[in-house]
């Protein structure tokens, strides 16, 4: 299976689709036509480091935000209820590249905030991966083609004189 950043985003976005279907998601900043309540994902700052034998520690920061229309009657309630449902479903959720059945992923760091009306839900995927490694088997030998060196006087070195 691959793990992406953009197969993270999609897999987040079906599990805030399975419970608002009629809530949009977005994955990039919507500057125009944003239909409201929606969500929007973004990146926060992440991290990859190397580790043994080609594998990489990647560390993503992700921010889920829940935006609707200001100022509406009972409007922190849904926030809450949208938390509440973030809290449930984000400590593992399912993540698929679209080519097996998906594999739960541990989130880690889960915190949430409301500013200006909106809901914030941020966490961070730890995931250890490796590029797709090529075979390369020798074909060919090389010769190795040393020999003893001789000095001016025709001796072999480390002979005794």
């Amino acid at each position: 299976m691959t793990f992406s950043i953009d197969n993270v985003l999609n897999s987040l976005a079906g599990v805030l689709k399975e419970k608002y279907p009629d809530y949009p998601v977005y994955i990039s900043p919507n500057q125009q036509g944003t239909e409201y309540p929606c969500f929007f994902l973004f990146l926060m700052p992440s991290t990859i480091s190397a580790e043994v034998d080609g594998r990489f520690y990647r560390d993503l920061g992700i921010d889920v935000v829940f935006v609707q229309a200001r100022n509406i009657v009972n409007g922190y309630d849904e926030i809450q209820v949208i938390q509440e449902y973030l809290d449930c479903t984000l400590e593992m959720f399912p993540y698929t590249d679209g080519s097996a059945a998906p594999v739960p992923i541990h989130t880690y760091e889960r915190q949430a905030s409301v500013e200006d009306d909106e809901l914030h839900y941020q966490f961070h995927i730890r995931q250890r991966v490796s590029l797709p490694k090529t075979h390369n088997p020798m074909e060919e030998m090389e010769e190795n083609n040393v020999g003893i060196k001789e000095d001016s006087t025709g001796k072999t070195s480390g002979q005794a004189g």
